[in-house]
């Protein structure tokens, strides 16, 4: 019997397999450092491997699944792909890898597509608020991936001489010249678990659409066809050993790169647009946990971190950006990061501390455009009380975090003739938070947050980059003041014949001061903007049910407005920006012996690309269809997806796939 209500999950055929809750309490076991679920009052949900793996679909797909996350992308496989929380900007969601943010200085928003679905575990997903484990709290929200631990471990006890392996070859190929291969191997023995994984991804992405030429409103030029110069390349690698020194300690270490190859289209779609940009990055992580580290009640994570990236843009021909460009950005950054917990009978008190230092610098063959290296230093203490009242029912978190940044910034010149000269600025950011949780029983609870925060405007947003977006040196630090109220009630086998069923509503209400917002003209190309004052409101809900035995069911509703409060009158009162007003959500599947069949919509509506509201963004309509079949060790998914073959343009000129297939054949040795 199969309860998970998504094409792309596991059929779980275990007697104890219940409908994967909203709410998770204490299902996984979380390291040191991790979010305690239990505890928190951040509205969240957590996606497992099982839901995604051994599928075709990538990592924003996973994330449109849940409740108030949507992501926009900008073109097929390998195109940058961002994500919004409750009306929240890519900018102000922070996106970790292992608890270490990928977002950094250098700004950008965080592109989902560069994070392979076969090297993740487990995905978290925090609405709103950002529990201190993380750190660096953030205005929408944050979504943290855990990387993939070994799972080699069967019947084999840790520290068994036995070895014991676990290795699993994966492939796909799907429309428009789409092929993808991964493997991955774990071994255990003795106090050493290591894993390996590697994936390749290629596509043209030659999809059909219309090209409506420029002229929106004049349906007369519009002509049917393929698009030009979209294809990517894309090869990642991930090792990850732990090693277990004693009962009391153990340590992890983790490393992962990618090196992509990616096709810019030209906005008017010419078979001779000969834009790429090729990036490369890493990201190393070093972590010691130590149980008990003064008495039994105390547990330390010590995290040493590097991460690296390299991009050159080739826009030589100015057949995007205002000019011609040939740049190559490159972004360093290292830190570590200490997080201790102390439990008491009836507290806990968390102190996490952290330091990291970036470096950015772009370089270009062309003459008129000159930059040197800037750097931003940062440093955070943070400490969180939680308090148990009423036998463990009502749980009260007290947050404040402190965090102190230095920008020593270089002067840079733009295609243009503009010069920005070089200046030096600092930020202290006060972030106090307080959360309650109410228990009524285990599975049934009211949360309820408000806190406070902050957000540094990037040297991306400051510079520019990529020939898509230009830069502002005038912009201004955002401060938002969230507010949030949610309620979870599950029950079951509320009747013989009713399995499960969980419901889950939450209302939220942000005002944000010096808003960032990208302005985005008619050829797809943006600058950001602060605006006086932003108010950002609205209501979701989820329910997830499974009524009889071979079947299951998903409905999400994410209601949400933003609204614009700058003095400027044309704009005041009018609605942000690059997300959907209405966002719903339907999936069901049916299991049967080995066969699971899904079938899944979303639905969107009432998005602009701009701040007048004039030019009004694509209707979402998708309609997607999975089959599964499983045998002892190997398994076959076929999917159709986007039935009804709509072209969306999330951004302004740049169309995503219509009607793909795509078959994924999955083997475990």
């Amino acid at each position: 019997m199969c309860l998970q209500s998504l094409p792309a999950r596991a059929c779980d055929t275990s007697p104890e397999s219940k409908l994967h809750v909203l709410i998770d309490e204490g299902r996984i076991d979380n390291s040191i450092g991790e979010v305690d679920r239990s505890v928190t009052s951040s509205s969240y949900s957590v996606i497992e491997a099982d839901r995604f793996r051994n599928s075709f679909v990538n990592l924003p797909e996973i994330l449109e699944q849940e409740v108030g996350v949507q992501t926009r992308a900008s073109g097929g496989e390998g195109s940058l792909t961002t994500v919004v929380l409750r009306g929240a900007s890519n900018e102000q969601v922070i996106i970790y890898l292992d608890g270490v943010p990928l977002n950094d200085a250098s700004g950008g928003p965080v592109d989902l597509s560069f994070i392979p679905l076969n090297s993740i575990e487990r995905i978290e997903i925090y609405r709103g608020s950002t529990p201190l484990e993380l750190g660096s709290p953030s205005i929408g929200g944050a979504v943290n991936i855990i990387t993939r631990k070994v799972s080699a471990r069967s019947a084999v006890q840790p520290g068994s001489d036995q070895l014991d392996t676990n290795t699993q070859l994966s492939a796909s190929a799907a429309s428009f010249q789409t092929y993808k291969l991964s493997a991955t191997s774990a071994l255990s023995y003795k106090k050493d678990d290591v894993l390996f994984n590697a994936s390749y991804l290629q596509s043209k992405n030659d999809f059909s659409f219309v090209n409506d030429n420029g002229t929106q409103l004049n349906p007369a030029d519009d002509r049917v066809e393929k698009r030009n110069n979209d294809g990517v390349k894309q090869l990642s690698l991930l090792a990850n050993w732990k090693h277990r020194i004693s009962t009391e300690y153990d340590t992890e270490l983790r490393l992962d790169v990618l090196d992509r190859e990616k096709q810019i289209p030209g906005i008017s779609n010419s078979p001779d647009s000969q834009t790429s940009l090729d990036t490369q990055t890493f990201n190393i992580l070093g972590q010691l946990n130590a149980h008990g580290l003064w008495s039994k009640n105390t547990n330390a994570n010590v995290k040493l971190f590097a991460t690296g990236k390299q991009e050159v843009f080739d826009d030589s021909l100015a057949q995007i950006g205002f000019f011609n460009q040939h740049t190559e950005n490159i972004s360093r950054k290292a830190g570590s990061q200490l997080f201790i917990q102390i439990n008491q009978q009836q507290m806990q008190w968390k102190l996490l501390t952290g330091i990291s230092r970036e470096t950015f610098r772009s370089e270009s063959t062309q003459a008129r455009v000159e930059s040197g290296k800037n750097t931003r230093s940062q440093m955070e203490v943070s400490a969180e009380n939680v308090a148990y009242f009423d036998q463990q029912r009502f749980i009260l978190t007290m947050v404040l975090r402190s965090q102190w940044l230095l920008d020593e910034l270089s002067a840079v010149s733009d295609g243009l003739g503009t010069v920005t000269p070089a200046f030096n600025k600092s930020y202290q950011l006060i972030s106090p938070q307080l959360g309650a949780k109410y228990r009524f029983n285990k599975r049934t609870y009211a949360t309820a947050n408000v806190g406070l925060y902050n957000r540094a405007p990037s040297f991306y947003e400051i510079f520019g980059g990529d020939g898509l977006l230009l830069g502002n040196p005038d912009l201004k630090q955002e401060t938002s003041l969230n507010t949030d109220l949610g309620f979870t009630y599950d029950w079951y086998k509320p009747f013989s014949w009713w399995r499960d069923t969980e419901v889950y509503a939450g209302v939220f209400y942000n005002r944000v001061e010096n808003l960032i917002v990208r302005i985005f003209n008619g050829q797809g190309v943006g600058v950001p903007k602060n605006i006086s004052d932003a108010v950002i409101r609205g209501f979701e809900s989820s329910i997830k049910l499974v009524p009889a035995e071979h079947h299951s069911f998903n409905a999400n509703i994410s209601l949400i407005d933003s609204i614009n409060k700058t003095d400027i009158r044309s704009f005041s009162g009018r609605y942000l920006p690059g997300y959907y007003r209405q966002s719903f959500s339907l999936r069901y599947s049916y299991s049967l012996n080995r066969w699971l069949y899904s079938v899944e919509a979303d639905i969107k509506r009432n998005m602009y690309y701009d701040r007048s509201n004039l030019l009004k963004g694509d209707d979402v309509n998708l309609i997607n269809l999975a089959l599964r079949r499983y045998f002892q060790h190997a398994s076959i998914d076929f999917r159709i997806n986007n039935i009804l073959n709509e072209n969306i343009e999330y951004f302004r000129n740049r169309p995503t796939p219509g009607l793909s297939l795509s078959l994924t054949y999955n083997h475990t040795f």
